[in-house]
């Protein structure tokens, strides 16, 4: 838990579906629908926020100045606000950052001592949800269906780009600026400390989504480093490992995660000793530190796991630039590993197998990578995905101007040994336009 917020309460807070932003962007970069629809709601609540009330205005993470400790700002958001305002669509169900958030401020507002700890979310209805489970989670947001029917209908974001649905998106606008205003008024929270909103499990089932990416981690936990090892990039668990501590702030795993989600799937993050039936059917990526394998105990784990390993699941060995001869020695060692497995019928197991020396060349190449391990579920998996009967979306395209964003920086150039070929687009077909 973070230590005890200071300071004034502020009237809400947006959350939405992002992840932390990758390296040099900003947050809310490809999210502007987002960020204008903040910037209207704020000033919506501050014209009829009451003379001398106590609180700032609200937050979102777009507001915070490219450089700044984005997950410091993101903690004082969730320590100070009083209402919390998600923005509903698929993709806020499937991203672990926006599950956490609504997870960590569910936890503040109930120690808080909040008998309902739902009458202080605001959620908002940002696309259609066709899932059961997804409308499940919405049934609580306020439609204002007699009011503003165009709303449940469509979502906010399509009233938001439509010319012809102004009066309607600044109807719903004052709805909930008014609402957030009068739970405010009804009682204050008051600044308190959050749990580490990074160690948090969102309460949305990853599992229950059409697409899935199982990220695997073989690396050691600091508690367990093999004589010899620095503890610099090593953490409680293997899912805290950063390969390139000089370089990185986040984990490796935050980073593919971050850059898996942008490309619509919702991620599984998982250890070799405990992966058991998650890669069954899904595509993914193992990250492998060279140091994993200096035990016999680890090394034999890492063996039994690779004879079982699909061809839609590539291995990746991570070696820092300034390793120096041991790590070399295992990097080689993990490598002879991977490359001699085999399969109960005696193929080879591993037919892809990188070896990656650089933070900058792991970022680069994560969007190819993730895109080659889905190519190569829907070329090779004998499952079938899962196919779920979805109502035909509204189609609105009357005054629609140009999408903001498409695809996050990451992923544009063409990676190493790639043929000069881009990755194939994502099996679904369709631009992901339901995040933001």
């Amino acid at each position: 838990m973070t230590g005890v917020a200071t300071g004034r309460g502020r009237y809400f807070m947006l959350s939405y579906a992002h992840s932390p932003p990758l390296s040099g962007q900003r947050p809310g970069d490809l999210d502007r629908w987002v960020g204008s629809f903040f910037q209207r709601l704020d000033a919506a609540v501050a014209e009829i926020a009451p003379d001398g009330h106590r609180l700032d205005r609200g937050f979102c993470d777009q507001l915070v100045p490219l450089g700044s400790d984005w997950k410091q700002a993101i903690t004082a958001g969730l320590e100070t606000a009083e209402v919390f305002v998600p923005l509903y669509s698929a993709a806020y169900f499937s991203r672990s950052q926006s599950g956490r958030e609504w997870e960590c401020f569910h936890r503040r507002v109930q120690r808080a001592g909040v008998a309902n700890p739902m009458s202080r979310f605001v959620p908002v209805l940002w696309t259609p949800l066709m899932e059961e489970q997804h409308r499940a989670w919405a049934q609580d947001a306020p439609l204002f269906e007699a009011d503003v029917p165009a709303y449940a209908e469509n979502g906010l974001k399509a009233l938001s780009r439509l010319a012809v649905y102004q009066d309607a998106y600044l109807a719903t606008l004052e709805r909930l600026a008014a609402r957030i205003v009068a739970i405010s008024a009804s009682g204050l929270i008051g600044p308190s400390s959050v749990d580490d909103v990074d160690r948090l499990e969102s309460p949305f089932r990853a599992e229950a989504a059409a697409k899935q990416f199982v990220v695997t981690v073989a690396a050691p936990t600091a508690a367990a480093l093999p004589a010899g090892r620095r503890p610099d990039g090593y953490g409680a668990d293997s899912a805290q490992w950063r390969a390139f501590p000089a370089d990185q702030e986040l984990s490796l795993v935050s980073y593919a995660t971050a850059v898996a989600e942008r490309l619509d799937f919702a991620v599984l993050v998982t250890g070799v000793e405990k992966a058991g039936d998650d890669l069954a059917g899904k595509p993914g990526v193992m990250l492998v530190d060279p140091w994993f394998v200096a035990n016999e105990r680890d090394a034999g784990r890492l063996a039994e796991f690779a004879r079982g390993l699909s061809p839609w699941v590539l291995p990746i060995i991570l070696v820092d630039p300034a390793a120096d001869a041991r790590s070399i020695e295992f990097a080689r060692r993990a490598e002879d590993i991977l490359r001699g497995a085999r399969t109960p019928s005696g193929e080879r197991a591993v037919r892809a197998l990188r070896t990656i020396r650089s933070f900058e060349e792991f970022v680069s190449l994560m969007p190819f990578l993730i895109a080659d391990a889905e190519r190569e579920y829907l070329r090779k998996s004998p499952l079938r995905r899962p196919i779920t009967k979805r109502r035909p979306r509204p189609k609105l395209t009357r005054g629609m101007p140009p999408e903001p964003g498409g695809m996050p920086p990451e992923s544009g150039g063409t990676p190493p040994e790639s043929g000069g070929m881009p990755p194939e687009a994502p099996a679904s077909g369709r631009e992901n336009d339901d995040g933001a």
